[in-house]
């Protein structure tokens, strides 16, 4: 059997990973990690940007990134809000003092489908973000730019990855008019 390894491949797989963790967690809790997604997003982007005015700069810092075989300061930039984006979703979605209460009543079957559409659209954002900040932009001001090779080198091999960074902002709103819309149908089954 061949299997040809792919970016395509590696982003089913871990749109999987995520739909069945949404799963395994339940609506509630896969929406309180989509709320933890918008909000870990802003804050990776604003770390980040200040990062790159800052210690980007730094020579004594960046020597001490030649550890991690990162050599510029845009793929510091990039570590930098890869890693507050995983750290403020995990961090919120485990800690957060907040809770989330869809009860959309149902049967179990439409219960179900709307964890796995949740999963998906969560799994949509997550990545979709991750794509931006690996392309070197932010997401908020759009537009990625094709400049890192190692970010071209995805989009043209994968065509998944392009439909998430081509609509990135349907992935973006998408979660939140899907949190809207359950938020109205838990509404009318509390009367």
């Amino acid at each position: 059997m061949n299997l040809n390894l792919s970016w395509d491949l590696f982003i089913i797989v871990f749109f999987g990973l995520i739909v069945a963790y949404s799963l395994i967690i339940g609506r509630n809790n896969n929406l309180k990690i989509i709320l933890a997604t918008y909000v870990g997003a802003l804050f990776a982007d604003a770390v980040g940007n200040l990062f790159s005015k800052t210690l980007a700069g730094s020579h004594n810092f960046m020597q001490m990134m030649k550890l991690f075989s990162i050599t510029s300061p845009d793929d510091a930039t990039i570590l930098i809000k890869i890693v507050m984006l995983l750290a403020i979703i995990v961090l919120l979605a485990v800690k957060g003092s907040y809770s989330v209460d869809a009860n959309t009543g149902g049967p179990p079957g439409m219960k179900v489908g709307i964890s796995v559409l949740f999963g998906f659209l969560n799994a949509c954002l997550i990545v979709s973000i991750a794509l931006i900040f690996v392309s070197g932009s932010s997401f908020i001001v759009g537009d990625p730019s094709l400049a890192s090779p190692a970010f071209q080198d995805i989009y043209n091999s994968s065509n998944i990855a392009r439909i998430l960074i081509d609509y990135y902002s349907v992935w973006f709103l998408l979660p939140a008019l899907g949190f809207i819309g359950i938020s109205f149908l838990s509404g009318q089954n509390e009367k």
